[in-house]
Parts: C-alpha cells; structure tokens; sequence
C-alpha cells in the first residue's frame, strides 16, 4: 500500500515516457514490498502523484540546476518493508533512474526517500489499516 511521490523538472519526460517510468517505479515499489506487481489489488493500493518543478527552481548547494535531478519519495506502513527490501527498493530505483535520465557527472541522478507511517497511521473510509490487512488486500503471503 505504497504513496509514491515523484517530483522531476519540467520536460524530464514527454507523457508516454512519463507513464512508461512511473509503472516501473509503481512496479519495483510492489515488487519491494511483496506484492505480485501484475495483481489488481495489489495495484489499485499503489498510489503514485507525478509532480513538474518549474526549470530554474532547483538549487545544489547554492547553484541553480538546469538538469535538475529526481526526487523519489516512497511511503510505506510500517513493516511493509525491512531492510533488505529498502536495499533491493534502492537499488531498483537507481537502475530505473538511470535507464530513464542517465547518471549525472560528479553529482547524484535521484534521492529516494523511504519513509515508513506508524502501524496505526494509515486510514481510509474512516478504518485504520494493520500491517496484517495491508498485506491481505494487495495479496501479499503473512
């Protein structure tokens, strides 16, 4: 039951490209989780936002970026992920981002932020979520 979140410069991507690399990040996040990626309800709790940052409004240090890099953002429930699947998620999301934009010369392509809600801090429908019922709707093996 992912939040994905990612923020990239305008014209990173044309839209078919765009859709093309939030399916795969959609689909490592799944993967990272345990959740077969090609289940529907596995998929229909994957909740991504793709959001422009206007070009000339990234800052390095203090130096404007023309080639901004991209902001990767997961958020999990609590015990969604252990470590070995933040590392594998890790590097999923680099080879992604890497295969999409290229790696940048002597500075970083991406950050991933892997943050992870509370057991009792995920809720829809007016129902908080267990780790236990998480796992169940998006069909992942307790």
């Amino acid at each position: 039951m992912p939040l994905i979140r990612v923020t990239a410069q305008e014209g990173t991507f044309d839209k078919a490209t765009q859709n093309k690399f939030m399916k795969e990040i959609t689909d490592a996040v799944l993967t990272a989780e345990g959740a077969p990626p090609e289940d529907s309800g596995a998929q229909s709790l994957a909740w991504a936002y793709y959001t422009e940052q206007a070009k000339g409004d990234l800052y390095i240090g203090n130096q404007n970026i023309d080639n901004a890099p991209v902001l990767v953002r997961v958020t999990t429930p609590k015990g969604a992920l252990n470590q070995d699947a933040n590392n594998a998620l890790a590097i999923s999301i680099n080879a992604i981002v890497n295969d999409f934009i290229g790696a940048y010369e002597n500075r970083l392509n991406h950050w991933l932020l892997m943050d992870e809600i509370p057991a009792t801090g995920w809720a829809s429908n007016g129902v908080v979520f267990s780790i236990d019922d998480v796992k169940s709707a998006m069909n992942i093996p307790h």
